[in-house]
């Protein structure tokens, strides 16, 4: 395996590449972290001309599932870029956006679970009452996961973990093939669930710069990337 930095250029300069190519406009600035089993990418600046039209026109949803088509189309590259420039097999992407923001997030999953033991705890908040917070959102939003698991990958930078939390009527609109309208409805759900009914924010007692959101609904596997705002020194 490379060396931190040298796998962050690569990613990083790849996926610049890759927005450029596809969007006609590269992002602004793209923040990588590799800390197996996870790479996360976080850009900036990130918004095409012919976005910005239809968010003129009020026309979100369509930006939405372009992206999200386009994602799908990616993923394989994706996939195969991470895993040559980390020297570990990156087997799953997860995809969300900003559009407000301009800003967008990849999550990269390697094929080596056992590594997130390895992920040390860079919090003051206690591991559990966080971990019960979530479990408690995503059980008013569908159910209680089967696993949930939270890693710091760096003081900034929290990474959640859920399988298992599907419930039958979710399971029968994917099935129809709605899985679009599906992301569309439980990611504002979601996001609100968590920060604005239960202790989640008052436990971390950070103020939090953006929340991220994905799933792969054919392995009920969902990740959520919050971003915290530096901490204060008074």
């Amino acid at each position: 395996m490379q060396n931190a930095k040298t796998m962050q250029s690569e990613i990083g300069g790849y996926v610049s590449t890759v927005v450029r190519e596809h969007f006609g406009k590269g992002p602004t600035s793209v923040f990588v972290i590799v800390k197996p089993p996870f790479v996360v990418v976080h850009l900036r600046g990130f918004l095409s001309p012919t976005e910005k039209i239809l968010l003129k026109k009020k026309e979100y949803k369509h930006v939405m599932k372009i992206r999200q088509l386009l994602i799908e189309e990616l993923k394989p590259a994706i996939c195969e870029a991470f895993s040559r420039s980390s020297g570990q097999k990156v087997e799953e992407i997860y995809a969300d956006w900003h559009l407000e923001k301009q800003t967008a997030m990849l999550v990269g999953v390697m094929s080596a679970p056992e590594a997130a033991s390895d992920v040390d705890w860079l919090s003051e908040a206690k591991h559990e009452a966080l971990r019960a917070e979530v479990v408690e959102a995503s059980r008013k939003a569908e159910k209680k996961p089967e696993s949930t698991r939270l890693f710091w990958l760096n003081d900034r930078t929290l990474l959640i973990e859920r399988i298992g939390f599907l419930v039958e009527i979710e399971r029968e609109l994917i099935r129809s093939g709605l899985i679009d309208e599906l992301k569309q409805v439980k990611r504002p759900l979601e996001k609100r669930l968590l920060l604005k009914e239960t202790v989640f924010l008052e436990l971390l007692n950070r103020d939090i710069r953006e929340v991220f959101l994905d799933w792969e609904f054919s392995i009920d596997k969902s990740y959520i990337l919050v971003l915290l705002e530096p901490k204060n020194h008074f």
